[in-house]
């Protein structure tokens, strides 16, 4: 027996994870396999066949056992056949002519391979090495017939018949369990991958899918032709070589890839580019643009674009019936404001002194984990007061509840409820400076900027100045719950309530309506249904005034802070941008919290006016504006936003602030009243606060002002609106996939900065206050009169100091307790004396605390302040309330310039602000800090 050539010829490759749905593969196997037999059906001779046997027995084996093989390549499977087995079937000329060359039936091995194979000179000697190979004569004993292949057999080499017999039967038995897939060309699956996404588009009147598992698992389950063919695109990518956040963005690209193969095999399937060109046009690009983009195979014409958004608006009104048919078992929730598209300030001509044109937003939400409820409770009470605006009522909870609590300050009020509110972390504090801007691009709080709730009743050209004005918008919701009841469906309005919340003007409105359909019934000609609707003041346009009244009211102090943070050039106009206010009010509050303690220290129980304004500025009023709508009601804390609002009313009540000095009344005498007969709809306040917000209709003007010109007719600003109603939830997927969030931020090193800066401002502006303390003096006996301030040498109206000073008995400078009656002057008691037992409201009045526990703990002169200005405000808002409607009657409230359109646009922004600030401060801090903790 000759030595092995095995070891000397060119190796074959094995490259192991090949799978079974690899058609090559298995028509490998089987020409291996085919091969082998045939070479026994020629009954040729093999030499040295258990390497070849081993080889079969592996593939058997990995094929019955694992379903997992290894690749072995033709060439080399052939290259082991003819030069290691000297199968006699010829020799592969491969430097010459490339083809088989029949060897003689006595010629020995040849030349090529034996320099190639044989290496031991002495083996290639001997006589055995030099003798032919002779082909034994076929015997026809051994012509066997295995299935449907006869192979003439010597019974002497490798297998022995019965073996062979059983290697046919494994190897047939195999190859009918395995289905061999055709192989589908990469054309072929690109026409089929059209013609599902054509279905889902024509047929299933489907929208695009833009998430790529959801795209795949679409393909793959529609055809299995098409299993593994998004994963082979992904493949493509290199996507080893990148990192988490761009493969998933290439997967994105990859499923717009498929879109426009698709739409190049068939123009039908156009709903990505109709998506890129309805976006192209709402960003503001030119026709010709988008015809560019078209002509590439990115977008659709302008044209089609137009024709879509036309066939939107026009089916608009069949949406508004779907949407309140589908909810029609839920609560709403109605907005309804008044829009006007001003982008600029406009100047008069010869023809006209303006073209502001005002719109009306009639705009429902609802929440599906919300069910109607009805408008009596179940001891049959209405959800109207049948007194209107109770102020005793509010008198007696003031009493009862709040005017212990109104004693501390709101921030220290605020350290109770952490378990309660929003983590008061570094990315919640930046989104503190978007509260007030109502971009719908904007990544906080998606949920609220998305809006995928709500629905668009009407956008009508309409002034929204009177009663008239609001019950007639109104009528227009009306209506399309009267048809649904003409359709046979229920009639929602005769026994359900919407909540409706709104700012001042329409709050005081609608409430008037109420009133007078509830005082004069039909004869007041206003339409019964105005009952359904329960008017609440919105929280974000109290957390809007607030911020703006407190910042303007104190301009003189931040003013100051301003200059020291960013230079005395930098001007801070007198109505800043609302991104500004509340950055400053951030800074400073964030300044003021890492050094209050060092600071409350030094001047324990001081009754000094300037320091105690800044106490009530800095610890009470700032905090308290800052959290009332984005932490207090965002957070759905109802408890603590129900005292919010009772603080905010009596800021707004010493500030003097016109109408909101109203408007809280009107929703803590609600609350009282629902609370106190148990009406479901207080349980529902409590349960879903969040829902009851006004920032719905913001962001749905702020989205019509960035989608409209100055040139827009009438027209095309209603049609605008209503094609923006549809493409918040027709197009959500598409914005989701393909659009960058904005995600305004500032560096954290340069707001830690500022922030210490500002604490070192004020360590230094208390100082100069410890040094003036006592020098603050009434400089006249005005109504409101006026009070020198020596450490910022102005004169300011008392508002500006807390509560204490604006009542009738303002706090002593004689001595300590404020109390009329005081233990200490009726008994001599010199233990009431003891600095511990000596207690400084957040009012600024002062008692021992014996005499504030015999007075149930509540200030005296403060609740008779506040009780004299409920009464007021209530009787001033009860006359508007009461008055019958006229033809041609004033609005129950003026114009007020507090709309963020009425902003100074030439405000910097805070990326500008921040451009140019020192690097290192904190040195400073520390050695200032200790000076204080000295004290």
């Amino acid at each position: 027996m000759r030595k092995s050539h095995l070891s000397s010829t060119k190796p074959f490759s094995l490259r192991e994870g090949a799978n079974f749905s690899d058609a090559i593969f298995f028509q490998e196997i089987k020409s291996l396999v085919r091969a082998f037999f045939y070479c026994w059906a020629q009954n040729l001779v093999v030499r040295e066949m258990f390497c070849f046997r081993a080889i079969i027995q592996v593939f058997f084996f990995q094929i019955r056992e694992n379903l997992k093989v290894f690749w072995i390549s033709l060439d080399a499977l052939f290259g082991i056949l003819i030069w290691d087995f000297g199968l006699g079937l010829g020799h592969w000329n491969e430097t010459d002519t490339k083809t088989w060359t029949r060897l003689d039936e006595k010629s020995k091995i040849c030349d090529r391979c034996r320099k190639n194979t044989d290496k031991d000179p002495e083996y290639l000697q001997t006589e055995e090495y030099q003798a032919p190979i002779p082909i034994k004569s076929n015997n026809q004993d051994n012509i066997t017939k295995i299935g449907t292949h006869t192979y003439a057999l010597r019974n002497d080499i490798l297998y022995t018949q019965a073996e062979l017999k059983q290697l046919e039967l494994d190897y047939q038995e195999i190859i009918s369990q395995i289905s061999i897939p055709y192989e589908v060309s990469l054309s072929e699956k690109i026409k089929k991958m059209s013609n599902i996404l054509y279905k889902n588009q024509h047929q299933l009147n489907q929208k695009p899918i833009y998430n790529p598992i959801v795209f795949k698992e679409m393909l793959e389950t529609a055809d299995k032709d098409l299993i593994g063919f998004f994963d082979e695109l992904y493949a493509g990518t290199n996507p080893n070589t990148k990192c988490d956040k761009t493969n998933e963005n290439n997967k994105k690209k990859l499923v717009s890839l498929c879109y426009f193969l698709a739409s190049i095999n068939n123009k039908y399937i156009n709903g990505l580019k109709a998506d890129i060109g309805s976006y192209l046009q709402t960003a503001g690009a030119s026709a010709s643009s988008i015809d560019t983009l078209s002509n590439l195979g990115f977008s659709v014409t302008r044209k089609t674009v137009n024709q879509q958004k036309l066939l939107i608006a026009n089916e608009h009104q069949e949406t508004v019936d779907n949407y309140c048919l589908q909810n029609i078992e839920k609560m709403f929730f109605l907005n309804i404001d008044d829009y006007h598209n001003i982008h600029r300030r406009n100047q008069p001509t010869l023809i006209q002194t303006h073209n502001i044109f005002h719109f009306v937003t009639i705009l429902l939400n609802s929440n599906p984990n919300i069910l109607k409820i009805s408008a009596y409770s179940s001891n049959n009470t209405s959800v109207h007061n049948p007194i209107g605006v109770d102020s005793k009522l509010i008198i007696k909870n003031f009493n009862e509840i709040f005017m212990n609590k109104l004693n501390s300050c709101y921030y220290e009020q605020n350290e109770i409820w952490k378990q309660f509110l929003i983590e008061d972390s570094y990315e919640n504090r930046m989104e503190l400076f978007t509260v007030h801007n109502y971009d719908g691009r904007i990544q906080n709080h998606q949920e609220l900027r998305s809006m995928i709730n709500s629905k668009l009743i009407d956008f009508v050209l309409h002034p929204l100045h009177s009663t008239k004005d609001y019950i007639e918008c109104a009528n227009l919701l009306f209506k399309v719950f009267e048809k649904l009841k003409n359709n046979n469906e229920q009639d929602y309005l005769s026994d359900c309530i919407i909540p409706t919340i709104c700012d001042w003007p329409g709050q005081v409105n609608i409430r008037r309506a109420i009133t007078l359909r509830n005082n004069k019934g039909s004869e007041s000609g206003i339409p019964l249904e105005i009952l359904s609707l329960i008017p609440i003041i919105g929280p974000l346009h109290i957390s809007l005034n607030s911020r703006e009244t407190l910042f303007q009211t104190y301009h003189f102090f931040f003013e100051m802070l301003y200059h020291n943070l960013f230079g005395e050039k930098k001007v801070l106009s007198q109505k800043p941008k609302q991104t500004i206010i509340n950055f400053i009010l951030n800074l400073t509050f964030q300044g003021w919290k890492k050094i209050c303690n060092v600071v409350i220290n030094r001047f324990e129980n001081s009754k000094d006016a300037e320091y105690r304004m800044m106490m009530d500025l800095l610890d009470n009023s700032i905090p308290l504006t800052l959290d009332i709508y984005a932490v207090l009601f965002r957070s759905g804390f109802f408890e603590g936003y129900l005292e919010g609002v009772v603080r905010i009313w009596v800021l707004f009540q010493r500030l003097r602030r016109h109408n909101y000095n109203k408007a809280p009344l009107i929703f803590l005498s609600d609350i009282f009243y629902w609370t106190s007969n148990n009406h479901p709809i207080i349980d529902i306040l409590k349960n879903h606060l969040p829902i009851f917000n006004d920032y719905f209709v913001e962001n749905f003007h702020s989205s019509i002002r960035n989608q409209t010109a100055e040139s827009n007719s009438i027209q095309q600003i209603i049609q605008k609106a209503k094609i923006i109603d549809a493409e918040r939830t027709n197009n959500l997927s598409f914005k989701e996939a393909f659009i960058n969030l904005r995600n305004p931020t500032t560096f954290k090193t340069k707001l830690d900065y500022l922030e210490k800066k500002t604490s070192l401002f004020l360590l230094s502006l208390f100082d100069d206050i410890y040094h003036n303390m006592g020098n603050t003096q009434q400089i006249n006996r005005n109504k409101y009169p006026n009070f020198s301030l020596p450490t910022f040498n102005i004169n300011v109206d008392v508002k500006i100091l807390p509560l204490a000073w604006n009542t009738q008995t303002k706090p002593s400078d004689n001595k300590f307790c404020d109390a009329e009656k005081c233990l200490l002057l009726l008994s001599n008691n010199s233990n009431l004396a003891n600095n511990n037992n000596n207690i400084v409201l957040t009012c600024g009045h002062a008692y021992h605390k014996q005499c504030l526990d015999l007075l149930k703990g509540n200030c005296e002169y403060c609740f008779n302040y506040l009780s004299l200005n409920i009464e007021k405000n209530i009787t001033s808002l009860k006359k508007r309330l009461f008055t019958p409607l006229k033809d041609n009657e004033k609005p129950l409230v003026e114009d007020e310039d507090n709309d963020s359109l009425s902003e100074n646009n030439n405000d910097e922004n805070i990326e500008n602000i921040l451009e140019v600030i020192e690097s290192n401060i904190d040195n400073q801090f520390e050695i200032l800090y200790q000076t204080w903790l000295n004290y």
